[in-house]
């Protein structure tokens, strides 16, 4: 049963910034998918390619799909501007539905800010109100800043695939954490 404390929408001042933290909605597809671009140009912290960008449609598809099966999708923006989005996509009804995926991410210019402590606290207060038992992720071994930000929320080492992708040259093992609630 859903936690009634849940806020849904919550504002910050963050060094001077209004910060706004809130269910995304179909109007932020454009605005997601260039944001999205921009991360996946760095290939640095997300497998995916630049040709595997979701249109607009498709994006406003996978926010309406997410949300309805269960699941969250926030953004978070900055002075008007999205800086990041987090995601939990629920495991398969009546198997692992208690479970989720977690997925973030925040634009170059953003990072640093405590954006990431702020939606890692919606995303875990969201996932206590709506029931969920368990939140799982993945993350490149040498995003340390991630690693650090999740053990701090209390995620643990559930596996690693070594050698699982190469960045800037280097190989990089794939981390898989999760947190019970």
């Amino acid at each position: 049963m859903p936690v009634t404390s849940f806020q849904e929408k919550r504002t910050y001042r963050v060094n001077g910034h209004r910060v706004v933290i809130r269910q995304a909605k179909r109007e932020d597809a454009p605005e997601l998918r260039k944001r999205l671009a921009r991360v996946i140009r760095e290939k640095v912290y997300l497998d995916e390619a630049p040709d595997s960008l979701p249109d607009s449609r498709e994006q406003k598809e996978e926010i309406e799909q997410i949300q309805d099966s269960g699941g969250l999708y926030a953004v978070v923006k900055v002075d008007g501007i999205i800086a990041g989005t987090a995601r939990l996509r629920r495991g398969s009804r009546g198997v692992s539905d208690h479970t989720a995926t977690f997925r973030t991410w925040l634009i170059p210019g953003y990072r640093g800010m405590g954006l990431g402590k702020k939606l890692m606290e919606y995303t875990i207060d969201w996932a206590q109100a709506n029931g969920l038992e368990k939140i799982n992720l993945d993350v490149w071994s040498n995003n340390d800043r991630a690693i650090r930000l999740y053990r701090k929320y209390g995620f643990r080492l559930e596996g690693r695939r070594r050698r699982q992708a190469i960045l800037n040259g280097e190989y990089v093992d794939e981390i898989f954490m999760s947190r019970f609630l």
